[in-house]
């Protein structure tokens, strides 16, 4: 599999089977998740409008978000990005713009740093300026996929996390000098 011809899509009933066999792994990595994935299979579509809901109906305190599924060819499911539109408090400590996950069997193939580039060009065609992504401090990956994506280290907090929390920013591109007017 190519992490090139992998794409960013809204989540959908077609990807069903190979989103359980993601959660799956994930829970064998010793990942948790909020659906059990017997439940998640007898209630798939009421999942996925709980998914919808998050970016124009977010429960009290959250931002809204968008959230996306990365698929590569053959409907395979390969991992999620959550593209928060705006960053209350909270998520300027933990969280930022952008989140994203691999599922652990893909992982070390290039999806990773893919899966941030598209990110972040969600997050422009939102209007986006600066870009918040954070990651645990010993979570070497996503440091080395942050900063290949052009995120520049601001700081390392405490933000309550079991680990410090880096704090990277990706600076919106600067404004470019309008052309002269033609004669």
């Amino acid at each position: 599999m190519s992490a090139v011809s992998a794409c960013l899509v809204l989540p959908e009933a077609a990807y069903k089977d190979s989103y359980i066999a993601a959660v799956y792994e994930y829970i064998r990595a010793g990942h948790r998740d909020l659906w059990q994935p017997e439940v998640l299979r007898a209630n798939f579509d009421e999942y996925l409008q709980t998914l919808r809901d998050r970016a124009s109906a977010p429960l009290a305190g959250m931002a809204p978000a968008t959230l996306f599924w990365l698929i590569a060819p053959g409907r395979i499911y390969v991992g999620e990005l959550d593209l928060r539109h705006f960053l209350t408090d909270d998520l300027r400590r933990f969280g930022g713009h952008i989140g994203y996950s691999i599922r652990p069997s893909l992982r070390r193939q290039g999806y990773g740093r893919l899966i941030c580039r598209l990110g972040i060009q969600a997050a422009r065609a939102r209007g986006i300026g600066d870009i918040l992504i954070t990651c645990d401090d010993d979570n070497i990956a996503s440091c080395k996929i942050i900063e290949a994506n052009g995120g520049a280290l601001v700081d390392k907090i405490d933000a309550g996390q079991p680990v410090l929390t880096r704090r990277y920013w990706v600076q919106a591109p600067e404004a470019q000098p309008a052309p002269p007017p033609m004669r």
